[in-house]
């Protein structure tokens, strides 16, 4: 992550034009000094453009909020391939208006999660052993469990939420975007994934953020 300024980019004469639009994949030349805080762009070129993101507020609002949690969450002037690349690969399944889009989003929460050092930890078998009455996923290891353990702090939730949380996690990419969720699992996966991140990072997590998307998105606590 760099904090870069592009000098001139407001000027009716920029050399940027729509490089710098929001949430494009871009090449960009930065000059930069070990001394400076901010750096300064120089040079940029479109790699890939998502207008199936600008062109929808719902895909748009969630692109901004993966942004933000990257500013967030990582820290400034280290190199992160991985979670570069995720970014990368969210953005282009966002940008994808066939998509769901808060799958994807919540792919890639849970995903962060694991590039920062906090990803669930379960097994097939755990998941498997929930039954139609439902089960726990505890919140400080992530771990997926028929009964509750009164030692952890936990979320209880269906069978099909937790079950859609182990593929949310552990299947691929191509996988998940097949996935189909009813509006009630979606409400509960958002919650654990929300619930699970806010766990581990704690005042780091951008919570003003989170309210005005879950309200757009429908998906407020309050929102049936």
């Amino acid at each position: 992550k760099l904090t870069t300024v592009a000098r001139g980019a407001q000027s009716r004469k920029n050399q940027f034009g729509s490089t710098l639009q929001v949430l494009s994949h871009v090449q960009a030349v930065i000059y930069t000094r070990p001394t400076r805080s901010i750096q300064v762009l120089t040079n940029c070129a479109h790699i890939t453009v998502h207008p199936g993101i600008s062109h929808d507020l719902k895909r748009l609002a969630i692109g901004q909020r993966i942004c933000e949690l990257v500013l967030a969450l990582t820290e400034e002037g280290v190199d992160s391939p991985e979670i570069f690349h995720l970014v990368t690969r969210t953005l282009s399944a966002l940008g994808n208006p066939a998509t769901d889009a808060v799958l994807v989003q919540l792919y890639f929460q849970l995903h962060l999660a694991a590039a920062l050092g906090f990803g669930p930890s379960f097994t097939r078998d755990e998941v498997e052993r929930v039954d139609d009455s439902g089960g726990y996923l505890m919140l400080d290891t992530g771990t997926i469990s028929r009964e509750k353990d009164t030692g952890s702090l936990s979320l209880a939730a269906s069978r099909g939420v937790l079950r859609a949380f182990a593929i949310l996690y552990k299947a691929d990419f191509d996988v998940i975007l097949r996935m189909q969720l009813t509006e009630k699992q979606r409400r509960g996966l958002y919650t654990l994934v929300t619930r699970f991140m806010r766990y581990h990072v704690q005042d780091a997590y951008p919570e003003r953020g989170e309210e005005v998307l879950s309200q757009i998105l429908g998906l407020a606590p309050n929102e049936q």
